[in-house]
Order: structure tokens, then sequence, then C-alpha cells
């Protein structure tokens, strides 16, 4: 054998056997077109050679990296261009990746870790699309117009160090893809918490504004439909009681829902008051209850806001709600969806103990209904948190997980806003922050009421030095989930805002804050630390470390450098970081 350096090219076609289930000659016939008319001239245009075809793929190698590059993004022109005039489910579309790396040779066959690092890049392209290596990345990006999405570090099958993968397709990252699993919202419903919402009754006295309750009982009914865990009765259906007297018993049993919300709106002059109350369909008991008051500027500005503040309350309080029901059962005699609820409730405890069982409830879930794409989206959610929880050597592998369980999630449901915050805050905390704020600024499109999405969103803009952006980001978590279970990260990331702006009074006061809550972690005493190390307060200063090492027994200014570190990706800029870590030697932090 002897060995050279080679651009390694594999290319595969996606669902080749449904493909050839519905038309086994017609397909086999475009697939030796594919290879004779458009693969292999362009193979040969790029001064490559086909190496074999094995099946539906092809393997190639290339002296040079840009050839290999060029050629596959020609390929991938060339097929969409053939598929135009095709229908959508009988469309041939490959996928291919492009590593370079030493490779074995023997009878022009090549062999070694580089050609299993294609063919696994390969296999995480998207339809119509190419991956290649972060090597590859790296020698092309001054050469080729190559648009591609920084993905992570990603584990491959069968080799043992994390790759960092970069995406590209001929038109984005929205191509079709006949192999692709059904939206959740076509799969069987789940044993979901459903409700209906009644018309908001016009208690004012001018008749004109009965458009106005109207209008916002439309409002929240659309942005509680986006909440995808929870079953929301058609507009048509509950308005069906606009002007009747019905008890909640009777709305329940006609539309077939669990819970009723009901409430009434009050204008005088330009001011608004609303009142909603949720209420149990089966006994018509009052499970919670709350009033609204503004000052009426734009009428559907503020029917947006009190919808969307509604629907952050209602969310969570279901939640408790439904697993309230849970207590004292055991997972044997729960369906999947309860087993997730269970999950759900651990995982808000945010503690590493907690976490770990939040974990293992997931699983449990996954297991017992494998397309249950939300349990796929929590169960990424932890490994993150776990990741920040858990010991600093294993966060990188844990950001790993996160983004294959998150990109399976969306996978199974394109529409799951969880799914994107996971994989949002996975992509940001593995280096590519621009693809996770996309994701994160998707899961806001999905679900505006997210206020998860928005703190993680005002936290992922804060990584880039973008705190005033983030400010108004975490504000709006902070409306949305007034009584949020992880609100002290809130109060800490603002704290770290307020730091980055130079506002120090503000800052202090958010670390404070932060303190105040019961499952604070040592984020916002070290933050404290750092603020009053500028501020010059030594004595203070001094009080704050105290009470750091009270979290952490001897931290020290390199403890806290390597808090900052996921793998070898720093969370924030160096620059913060060196100024944070200067901040608290001057606050009097051991080296």
């Amino acid at each position: 054998m002897t060995r050279r350096l080679a651009a390694i090219l594999d290319a595969d076609v996606v669902g080749f056997s449904r493909l050839m289930g519905f038309d086994e000659t017609g397909t086999f016939a475009t697939l030796k077109a594919h290879n004779s008319e458009v693969i292999v001239p362009s193979i040969s245009r790029h001064h490559g050679r086909v190496v074999k075809f094995v099946g539906d793929g092809t393997l190639a190698e290339f002296a040079s990296v840009v050839d290999a590059v060029g050629c596959a993004m020609e390929i991938q022109r060339a097929l969409l261009r053939r598929n135009e005039a095709i229908e959508p489910d009988r469309r041939m579309l490959w996928r291919i990746g492009i590593h370079v790396d030493d490779v074995l040779v023997e009878d022009e066959e090549i062999f070694g870790d580089g050609v299993n690092v294609a063919a696994s890049l390969q296999a995480l392209a998207p339809p119509g699309g190419i991956c290649v290596s972060q090597q590859v990345n790296d020698q092309i990006r001054s050469k080729l117009d190559f648009q591609a999405i920084d993905f992570g570090n990603r584990k491959l099958k069968n080799i043992d160090r994390p790759i960092r993968v970069w995406r590209w397709t001929a038109e984005g990252e929205q191509l079709p893809s006949p192999a692709a699993p059904k939206d959740q919202a076509t799969r069987p419903l789940r044993n979901r918490p459903s409700i209906a919402v009644l018309p908001f009754s016009n208690m004012s006295s001018i008749e004109e504004q009965e458009h106005f309750s109207d209008g916002f009982t439309d409002e929240l009914i659309a942005t509680l439909a986006r909440c995808r865990w929870l079953l929301v009765a058609a507009r048509n259906s509950s308005f069906s009681y606009k002007g009747r007297q019905a008890n909640a018993q009777q709305v329940a049993e006609d539309l077939g829902v669990k819970y009723v919300l009901e409430g009434s709106v009050r204008r005088a002059a330009d001011r608004v008051r609303v009142t909603a109350q949720l209420l149990n369909g089966t006994d018509g008991t009052l499970l919670w209850a709350e009033r609204y008051d503004r000052t009426l500027a734009d009428i559907f500005e503020v029917q947006d806001q009190l919808a969307s503040e509604i629907t952050g309350t209602i969310e969570p309080e279901l939640g408790s709600i439904e697993f309230a029901a849970l207590r004292g059962r055991t997972v044997f005699d729960m369906d999947a969806w309860e087993i997730y609820l269970k999950g759900l409730w651990h995982l808000y405890r945010f503690t590493l103990d907690e976490l770990k069982t939040a974990k293992a409830l997931f699983e449990q879930a996954i297991g017992i209904d494998p397309t249950f794409a939300q349990a796929q989206a929590r169960l990424a959610y932890v490994h993150i948190q776990l990741g920040w929880y858990g010991p600093l050597d294993e966060r990188a592998e844990r950001i790993c997980e996160a983004i294959d369980l998150a990109e399976r999630a969306i996978g199974l449901d394109q529409k799951e806003p969880a799914a994107h915050l996971a994989l949002g805050r996975a992509l940001a905390l593995d280096g590519a922050t621009e693809a996770g704020i996309a994701h994160l600024r998707n899961a806001l499109q999905l679900d505006h009421s997210f206020a998860q999405a928005h703190f993680a969103l005002g936290q992922v803009l804060c990584y880039v030095e973008r705190p005033a952006e983030g400010i108004a980001e975490i504000k709006e978590a902070f409306r949305l989930s007034p009584r949020d279970p992880h609100l002290w990260t809130f109060h800490n990331i603002l704290a770290i805002a307020n730091y980055q702006l130079g506002d120090l009074a503000e800052a202090a006061k958010a670390a404070r804050a932060s303190l105040r809550s019961p499952n604070a972690t040592f984020w916002p005493a070290i933050v404290l630390v750092a603020t009053l190390g500028r501020q010059g307060e030594i004595d203070e200063a001094r009080e704050a470390i105290s009470r750091l090492h009270r979290f952490r027994p001897g931290m020290s200014c390199a403890d806290a450098r390597r808090e900052f570190y996921f793998g070898d990706n720093p969370v924030m800029t160096e620059a913060f970081i060196d100024r944070f870590i200067a901040d608290l030697a001057s606050a009097g932090l051991p080296d």
C-alpha cells in the first residue's frame, strides 16, 4: 500500500429504497442518467477520478480540495435544475460529504479514516446539499464562494474525535426532502391537555368595543395554538358560545376539552382592563386567575401583548397542574406523554441530580415513542444544562449530543419551537453563534410567547457583545414568564449585559436579585465580584468573594476562566473573558 493526500468525495441518493418501491425500472434508469450525464462528467471536468460505485453511491478522489468542492456544488446545482419538473416525492436527491486526509491506496482503491469521515459527512448532509469538514472549509474559504453554515462539532460513526461540520445547499436550507419524516401534526394525538377559549365578554359601556374583545379572543386562540403540546379548540367552535350562558363543564363536554379559559374586557377612555380565568372542565373549579391593566396606544399591539403574556403564564401553569395529577404514579403505568411531563418537572428543578433524573425520563419516553419530537428536544436541552451544571471535561461531548438530538427533533417536527431552542443554544455554545441565533429566532417565529427562547436569544446576543439587544430579549422573557423556574438566570444574564455596557450599578443590582433565587448557582456571585472589582469596591468585593466561596470553595481566577469554555470554544469573546478575569483579580480573587 502507498499513502497520499486526497480530497475524498462521497455521494449517495436519499431514500433510494423508497424510490425503488415506487418505480424500480424508472428509478434505476434515473440513477444511471445522473451518474453518466452529471456526476461522472463533473468529476472529470474537475480533475478527479471515480474510485468506485457502491449501489446508489459514488466515491471519488481529487488532488485539490477546491476541485472537489467545486465539483460537488456543480453536481447539486445541475441536479436541482433537473428536478424542477419532477413531482417532489419522485425527485432523486443526493447527499455529498467531502473531507481531506491521508488515504491508503491499493489497486486504485482508497482506504482509511478519511474515507470513513467523508461517508459520515455525507450522511449528515441535507438532501440536495453538501457537508464538509473544518479542514476542507479552511482550505476553500478564500478560493470559492461556498456559503456554508457552521453546524458545530459532531460525533461521527467510528471516529473517535469530534469533527467540525459545515453544511451547504443549492438553495439554502429549505430543499424538499421526500425521505423526511412527516410533520408531527400528522401523527396520532397523544394524551395532551386540551383547552377552549370562550369569547371574552365586553364589559365596556361603549357598544362599539365589541370588536376589541372579539379581536383579543381571536389573538389569544392563535397564540395558544402555537403551544405544540396543547390542543386548542377551533375559533368557530369557541365562538358558538358567544352571547350564551354556558358553564365550563358543559363547554368541556360539548367540545371534548379538559380546560376552559374565559374572561372579560372593560375599556374606559384610553385604559383597558382584561381579566382571565382558567377553569377545570371536569368540575368547573377555578385553577388560575389574573387581571391585566394597559394603556391603549396601538390597539393591535395591546391585543398581541396581552395574548402573549396570558399564554406565557398559562403554559407553565398547565404543566404544573398536569404533573400534579401524576404524583404517586410510577413510569410503569404511564404513557410517553405522562413520562415526558414528569421529566419536565424534574428538568425545571435545575439541579445536577434532578437533571439526571429528567434525562432518564425523557429517554424512557423516547423509548416508548421514538417519534416524540418534544421529548427529543427536551433531552437535548437537558444535555445543554448538564454541560453547565456537570463536569467541565464532559461539556464538549454534551453539546455534540445536544446537537444530534435537537436535529433529530427538528427532523420529526420542523415546527417544534423547543427543538429550535435546543439546537440554537447548543450551536452557540459550540462556537456556531450565527447559526444558533438563526435557530433561536426561528423558535420565536414559531412561538413568540416562548419565554425561554427570548432568554436564550438574549444570552447569545451577549456572547457576541450585543448587550443592548440582549437586554430587550431578557426583559421580554421576564414579561412573559415572571415566575419562571429558571428566573435566576434571567437576572444573571441581565447582570452580565449591564456589566458589558458599563452600567455597573444595574449589573450589581441584577446579580444580587439573581442570588436571592433559591436555586441560583455560583454565576451571579462571580458576576457580582467582577462588577465590584471594576468599581473598586474592595470591602464589598471581599464579602462577595466569601459568598462565592460558599458556592465554590477555593475558586480562583484560573477556575473562573475555565468556566467560560465548552471544550475549546469560549462562550464569550476572549476580550470579554480577559476583562472579566482582570476585574476578578482587582476584587481580590486569588489567581
